[in-house]
């Protein structure tokens, strides 16, 4: 999905319903193209297990982001963690602003303190991290590095990870036809950015730059060139949105009266409930070649193909349960702050990397 300017893609649906179906049919017809990655370093000669409880509770991280072509490309401004518990038939949907500042493990000796939503960007990039823990490398490493920061927040170490770019999310939603998203209020932006044009001058004169760029700074400054934005509105109720119009809905963030990253959070959530619906309502199985097609080159996991044929026969199982959204936020454990170089950011009020109140909050909800 400024990811920066968010581009949330919402990949919850693929949690749900998409993803099974998706994973299960690539194996089946033996595309090449999808990637299934994992990190993971294997054991010497494994010991007996217990045979796994097939009800136990389990994670997938969810991350979105720009993709090729997009101002910070990785930055994965779309975090979702699903907590799925069959025996409780609900899936829990934690939303974790991009702006928590968090430690990242750059070597295997040392961390730098950065938002959260670059982990993924410095998980995949080998190249000017070279001294990463070996499961922070290769493919697989942006997943793995963000699984890991994530345990860290919320004491909930994730299963799994699934990664998708915005252009992706944008095409699925074409191929269901369309999702029918209910507002519960009326929704403008007034600036919501133009992905080409944006260091269009929109006829303003060297001198006039010169006065405002004296007077003016930052988004403050960007507002005054009207032709880089667009007007977003949305009538309260039921909507119908193609896969670009919900991008923009979810992506929306300067908005007098939802605008901001935990408002955005609360329109991801709407999004997904909508797919979801979307999804469970088609007879979906003439769609699947197309949309594995479309993901091919924008969907990265590390969940191999028996695990999800084991999701795959519970799929319209998974689409029934309650789902419950959890948000963390300023207004519950997160405090706004400055870093030392200048970025808004936040952070726990518990303190700086203290995450126990997030972590008891999320165990006991």
């Amino acid at each position: 999905m400024t990811f920066p300017k968010v581009k949330y893609i919402l990949i919850f649906l693929l949690l749900v319903s998409i993803f099974p179906l998706l994973t299960y049919f690539y194996f089946r017809n033996r595309y090449q193209k999808m990637v299934v990655i994992s990190n993971r370093v294997p054991t010497q000669a494994p010991l007996p297990t217990p045979t796994p409880d097939p009800d136990r509770s389990f994670s997938v991280l969810l991350l979105g982001y720009g993709g090729a072509g997009h101002d910070g490309a990785y930055l994965t401004d779309s975090i979702i963690l699903a907590r799925i518990s069959p025996k409780i038939q609900q899936i829990d949907l934690i939303s974790l602003p991009r702006d928590l500042w968090v430690s990242v493990p750059i070597s295997t000796s040392s961390s730098q303190s950065a938002k959260i939503n670059s982990a993924y960007a410095v998980g995949i990039d080998d190249k000017h991290y070279p001294q990463k823990a070996i499961e922070f490398t290769g493919d697989a490493g942006g997943g793995e590095m963000s699984k890991h920061i994530i345990s860290q927040v919320t004491g909930i170490k994730p299963d799994y990870f699934v990664a998708m770019d915005f252009s992706a999310f944008t095409k699925v939603i074409d191929q269901l036809g369309g999702i029918d998203v209910s507002l519960p209020r009326n929704f403008d932006d007034e600036f919501y950015p133009i992905d080409i044009g944006t260091t269009d001058l929109c006829e303003k004169s060297e001198e006039e730059i010169l006065a405002l760029s004296a007077t003016l700074s930052g988004e403050k400054l960007d507002q005054q060139f009207l032709c880089r934005y667009e007007h977003l509105h949305f009538d309260k109720g039921l909507q119908h949105m193609d896969g670009t119009t919900a991008l923009k809905y979810a992506r929306s963030r300067h908005s007098q009266t939802d605008g901001g990253d935990f408002n955005r959070s609360e329109r991801q959530r709407l999004v997904i409930e909508a797919v979801k619906n979307k999804v469970v309502s088609l007879n979906f199985f003439g769609k699947i070649i197309p949309i594995i097609n479309t993901l091919s080159w924008h969907f990265t996991t590390d969940v191999d193909a028996k695990t999800m044929e084991k999701y795959l026969l519970r799929a319209s199982e998974f689409s029934e349960y309650k789902i419950n959204s959890l948000a963390i936020t300023d207004k519950n454990y997160l405090k706004i702050g400055v870093s030392s170089d200048g970025q808004s950011i936040l952070m726990p009020k518990a303190g700086e990397n203290n995450f126990t109140e997030i972590q008891t909050y999320l165990k006991e909800n």
